[in-house]
């Protein structure tokens, strides 16, 4: 009977993919692409667009190329940020106002009071619930 058992049962098989020829081949990044990902990171172009231009997924480009991808935001913000401090010291009173929101934490406030009637007397307040 052992005998039989032993015969009818398998033993794993490990599969093993060939991989050549299946999916994207590997990125390699070279100067060329570095300058493309710095230049169209310095003009605020989406991350999701870049990899597109280099035909690339979202996690490659971050993955090769971080530093241009952080390099060229901080020089975009820098640059868009010189010309709001420049606009706003020039007296240009929109640009004052984003700034000290943005910049020094300033805040636009509403505070509403309700303090009784015109004749000194509490306000009433009736509550309306819908049930007889």
């Amino acid at each position: 009977m052992d005998d039989i058992k032993e015969s009818t049962e398998t033993e794993p098989v490990e599969l093993v993919e060939d991989k050549a020829g299946k999916g994207r081949p590997p990125h390699l990044p070279n100067a060329d692409t570095r300058i493309k990902v710095y230049t169209l990171s310095t003009v605020g172009t989406r991350h999701e667009d870049i990899a597109s231009v280099l035909s690339i997924s979202h996690d490659t480009l971050v993955k090769y190329y971080k530093e241009e991808l952080d390099k060229g935001r901080i020089e975009a913000n820098a640059s868009v940020a010189e010309t709001l401090f420049k606009q706003a010291k020039e007296g240009n009173t929109t640009a004052m106002i984003f700034w000290l929101k943005s910049r020094a934490k300033w805040k636009e406030t509403s505070q509403h009071e309700i303090s009784g009637n015109p004749d000194g007397t509490p306000v009433e307040v009736k509550i309306v619930t819908g049930i007889d």
